[in-house]
């Protein structure tokens, strides 16, 4: 028995070592992975073997690419083209030793020293990690220095570049063709007419104004459009601010800060952006606040992926998109699940614009005022929200790679009115420890949502609304079979003139450090908008019903019905067919023996199955949820058949 083993081994070992010499080293054909995130690469630093092979995959929302420093590769010779879209993979070969930093011309300073870079080592090359110290020392006041735009620099980039931390970068009136990244920090940029200091991308440049890395640069009373990404944008910085800014018609975001904190956008307007006119995105705590702005035409107004922590969205205005605002959950990005938001004091109405430019999987969300996706522990109170044609205020999971509940959440003292199919809603199947208080509303999804789900008191962890979640799903469907024609964001309607900057604000010129701090005021001062009264009687008043017709789901094309009618029925016939069956194999037995505790066994059995598949393995849902689902379910049943039973007999028993 032992020779047989031995000749066996020495079969295989030889075989091994045959095939090993006899060709191409089999690992020749492995790779690593680099993953494209918004908007970082990881791991930041790769290893592998001479002549081995990278393989870039991008999971971020964003477009990005690889580029090496020396210019001597590119994912671009690889994939076909330099935009590499979500989903989208390529493989880079290395077939010499070295060291090899690489960037995101998307996301990174042209130099590719700050911003979303990333270094491969390659073979048996040596590399030590240094810090970074490509960023100046910063000024938290103004340097007395002032560059003008274009009497003493012809463009803003060269005005950038020259300055110095506390320097005030002043730009006239007038078209400036080009796109700014900014490196140095503690600027101010500032546009001398808001309406008139415009940069247009052409529709040929990434962004308008790009700070990377650089601290404390405001940005100021100027106009950025026509960009293929960003109007203005902020990524890795801590201290930002945004005042009296117009972005429109940009390709991505129109203002939009990402991985960075302590900020503050005010007194600004964005609109016409497949994505959101305005996104605080990956930050835990933000430290944040955007107060005073307008978002119309985009796809959200609002959009804030895993951003959590000191997040206050104050008294502004959002309307005529396709979602209003819409904190989320996503595996695409750092820092889930999305947490600790305030929405306060803000009018939303009229969020059902199909005709805005947008992205294909974010048509679901077309129809409501505010949606929580898959978010935790925020607070949306005292808003103003009406004319929607799906949900006025919802609560719900959202699905990436992952499912994400949204749990925790208060909604509270809000105005809501003219709702399609719910003024304030909780999405199934389920949803735990949100509540809902005292907010004037007509209609909730379900019924009795804030004396089932009411704050401070017991609530059921089952009471939601499962068909708001069929719905959504059926419009997941339909936009990934391509069946809506999306807006495109070049021609959207230009915006009028907006409010330039005050005299009195001009005089101040302030670096952004410190903001969150210095400007918390805002969250107890906040109030709605001016205009929300006049919006109101104005729609009161072209209305002849308060409330809109109950609809199925908008937008109602045939698929959409379809998919939301079958996946509506197909849960309840299920049921009532196996009910139906049992009761009628129980039924044509011996009528005359009743029923034994055998039979009993054919109507549990179904709870049974759901316990033993929730609970045979481990799972990432928490146990709390699996134990919502399990025994809100069984008691539900239980609850609902008991009721039955008493009534069948006191119909049933004989009178005296």
């Amino acid at each position: 028995m032992k020779l047989k083993y031995l000749i066996t081994l020495s079969l295989f070992l030889g075989f091994t070592a045959f095939f090993n010499c006899s060709g191409e080293d089999p690992s020749s054909q492995a790779f690593v992975h680099v993953t494209m995130m918004d908007n970082a690469f990881h791991p930041p630093v790769i290893k592998t073997y001479k002549g081995g092979k990278i393989r870039f995959v991008n999971e971020g929302n964003n477009p990005h690419n690889a580029i090496g420093i020396d210019k001597s590769w590119t994912t671009e010779k690889t994939y076909g083209q330099a935009a590499m879209f979500r989903g989208a993979q390529t493989d880079v070969y290395f077939p010499e030793d070295g060291v090899f930093p690489y960037f995101c011309s998307f996301h990174s300073s042209p130099d590719g020293k700050v911003g979303m870079t990333g270094v491969a080592v390659i073979g048996n090359a040596t590399f030590q990690t240094q810090s970074q110290n490509f960023k100046s020392k910063i000024s938290k006041n103004w340097s007395g220095k002032t560059r003008k735009v274009p009497s003493q620099y012809p463009t803003i980039q060269n005005a950038v570049d020259a300055a110095s931390p506390g320097d005030l970068i002043l730009i006239a009136k007038g078209i400036f063709k080009e796109e700014v990244v900014v490196t140095t920090p503690s600027l101010v940029i500032r546009g001398e007419d808001r309406n008139e200091t415009i940069i247009d991308g052409e529709f040929l440049r990434g962004n308008g104004i790009m700070v990377v890395g650089a601290d404390g640069v405001a940005v100021e009373n100027l106009t950025t459009r026509n960009a293929t990404l960003n109007g203005v944008y902020w990524t890795g910085v801590t201290g930002y601010r945004g005042s009296y800014l117009t972005a429109y018609n940009n390709g991505d975001y129109g203002i939009y800060a990402f991985d960075a904190v302590d900020g503050l956008i005010e007194h600004s307007y964005g609109s016409g952006s497949p994505d959101s006119g305005f996104y605080i995105g990956q930050c835990n705590p933000c430290n944040a606040i955007i107060n005073d702005v307008v978002s119309e035409n985009n796809a959200l107004g609002y959009s804030g992926t895993n951003s959590s922590g000191n997040l206050y969205l104050l008294s502004s205005v959002w309307r005529d998109n396709q979602l209003g605002i819409g904190p989320n959950t996503l595996d695409r990005e750092l820092l889930p699940p999305q947490k600790s938001m305030v929405i306060k004091k803000n009018l939303v109405y009229d969020n059902n614009n199909l005709d805005a430019p947008s992205k294909k999987l974010e048509i679901p969300s077309i129809g409501n005022g505010i949606g929580v996706l898959g978010g935790l522990e925020n607070i949306v109170e005292n808003n103003v929200v009406f004319n929607h044609k799906n949900y006025g205020i919802l609560v719900a999971m959202n699905i990436d790679e992952n499912i994400w509940i949204s749990n925790n959440n208060i909604v509270r003292n809000n105005t809501v009115f003219s709702s399609g199919r719910g003024d304030i809603a909780l999405s199934g199947p389920v949803g735990v420890g949100n509540c809902f208080k005292d907010n004037t509303y007509h209609v909730s999804s379900p019924p009795m949502l804030e004396t089932m789900q009411g704050c401070g008191k017991i609530r059921y962890p089952w009471v939601a609304d499962l068909s708001s979640t069929i719905g959504l799903l059926a419009l997941f469907v339909q936009a990934s079979l391509g069946d809506f024609t999306l807006g495109n964001y070049k021609n959207q309607p230009i915006p009028p003139n907006q409010e330039t900057m005050p005299i009195d604000f001009a005089k101040s010129i302030k670096p952004a450090h410190d903001v969150f701090v210095s400007n918390q005021y805002l969250i107890e001062k906040a109030e709605l908008p001016a205009i929300t009264k006049m919006e109101v009687e104005r729609y009161q008043k072209e209305t002849s019903l308060f409330t809109t017709a109950h609809r199925v789901h908008y937008p109602g094309t045939f698929k959409t019905w379809f998919f939301h009618l079958i996946g509506y029925l197909l849960p309840f016939s299920i049921f009532a067919s196996w009910t139906g069956l049992a009761m009628l194999d129980l039924y044509s037995r011996n009528k005359k023996t009743g029923f034994g505790m055998m039979h009993w066994i054919i109507l549990l059995v179904p709870f049974v199955g759901s316990i033993i598949t929730l609970y045979a393995k481990e799972s990432s849902v928490p146990r709390r949820i699996t134990n919502s689902i399990v025994f809100g379910g069984i008691g539900f049943f239980f609850t609902i058949l008991i009721l039955a039973v008493y009534a069948i007999t006191r119909v049933s028993a004989p009178t005296a």
